[in-house]
């Protein structure tokens, strides 16, 4: 592969440990301050509601103008919300709905970026380099997986949420450092025309009709739309668990033997030759991933969610990277960066609802069932 897709893999990587920290900082920031799991939950809600309420938008700004400028752009607005969160910090006060516009505003600046990112995979690479980069970028989140938390899970009771935001600060500067020097060519079609005088919510919808013309597309979107909101429900219950048997430490070492399972199988979709069709490859990795998710579950011990977190997050980066190979190869160039937006909005649409019912479900109506529960079969037994 080139030389620019490698600065501009390092220059992710460095970005995305910085932006690490800090997304660890807040969870464990707001779960103490508030020791429940829903708002912990409406956190990662307004993570994910950026990706629903502007994919359209996104997607025709990647398309329309230089990817290089894009990234540029929203990097420094995440930035900036980093910066201001630091200084909101520094009036030791706690204002939740404070908390979540932050969270809102760095997300659409971070769905922007990575629309963009994705978007310019086609003219980085060649055609038959984009399994590997796409096994390369979930390297990246190997990486991030395995000395983020842990890093984060030492500093944090030393520097706090502050020390955590300056750093994120300081790999943003070296990070841009770093990608300046990819020429914005790199980015953008050669063979793109011109549009001028053209309908703004057309395109914007060019996206979807793309995808709903064609079958295969359409069915790979639908399954992971199911199968997204299923692991959603279950993942943004992963952190309270870990934290209430146990520390900010052991969720880190979580987080790290999850971080070790997406490296090896990073490196297992980067160098293997995929013998079957990807389709079969996806769903195979698919029910092995929700059998993992079953085992973090069975008992309350912080091992067996190490487990089953380490065989989830191996099989994570073969279904990422197959499916994200396939929406490249079967979409043309010009719509990358709409059919990419279009097809993350879709698939993420149901994720809110998750969030949105798994913080009442486990603070409230599944304790109460089973306080019901337990309460009908001791009466049954003192009647009998």
């Amino acid at each position: 592969m080139n030389k620019n897709f490698y600065i501009v893999w390092i220059s992710r990587l460095v970005s995305i440990l910085g932006s690490s920290l800090t997304t660890f900082g807040v969870s464990v920031w707001v779960f103490g301050e508030t020791g429940k799991a829903t708002p912990m939950a409406v956190t990662m809600l307004c993570s994910i509601l950026p990706s629903v309420m502007f994919a359209p938008l996104s997607g025709m700004i990647c398309d329309y103008f230089n990817r290089k400028r894009v990234i540029l752009i929203a990097d420094s607005i995440a930035a900036i919300t980093s910066l201001l969160l630091l200084m909101y910090l520094m009036t030791e006060r706690f204002d939740f709905g404070m908390i979540c516009a932050f969270n809102f505003v760095n997300a659409t600046a971070n769905m922007l970026d990575n629309n963009a990112y994705q978007a310019s995979l086609s003219t980085l690479v060649k055609e038959g380099d984009i399994k590997k980069a796409g096994g390369m970028n979930q390297i990246i989140d190997s990486i991030n997986s395995m000395i983020a938390p842990v890093c984060a899970g030492i500093l944090y009771y030393p520097v706090g949420l502050k020390g955590l935001l300056v750093i994120d600060l300081c790999t943003f500067i070296v990070a841009m450092i770093i990608f300046i020097r990819v020429p914005a060519c790199a980015f953008s079609d050669p063979d793109k025309k011109k549009r001028e005088h053209e309908n703004i919510f057309e395109n914007m919808m060019a996206g979807f009709q793309f995808i709903f013309s064609q079958r295969g597309l359409t069915l790979l979107m639908i399954f992971f739309t199911f199968f997204n909101f299923l692991i959603s429900a279950t993942d943004s219950l992963t952190e309270p668990l870990v934290l209430s048997l146990g520390s900010s430490l052991d969720m880190g070492l979580v987080k790290m033997a999850g971080g070790i399972g997406i490296f090896l199988g990073s490196l297992f979709i980067t160098g293997k030759d995929i013998k079957y069709s990807y389709s079969k490859s996806i769903f195979i990795s698919a029910i092995l991933a929700g059998a993992s998710i079953c085992v973090m579950g069975i008992r309350n011990s912080v091992c067996f969610v190490i487990s089953g977190k380490f065989v989830f997050l191996f099989v994570t980066p073969i279904v990422n990277t197959l499916a994200g190979t396939l929406w490249i190869l079967k979409t043309p160039k010009e719509l990358q960066g709409r059919v990419c937006a279009a097809r993350s909005m879709v698939v993420r649409c149901t994720i809110p609802l998750s969030y949105l019912l798994v913080g009442p479900l486990t603070d409230h109506w599944i304790p109460a069932f089973f306080a019901l529960f337990f309460f009908s079969q001791k009466e049954l037994r003192r009647l009998e």
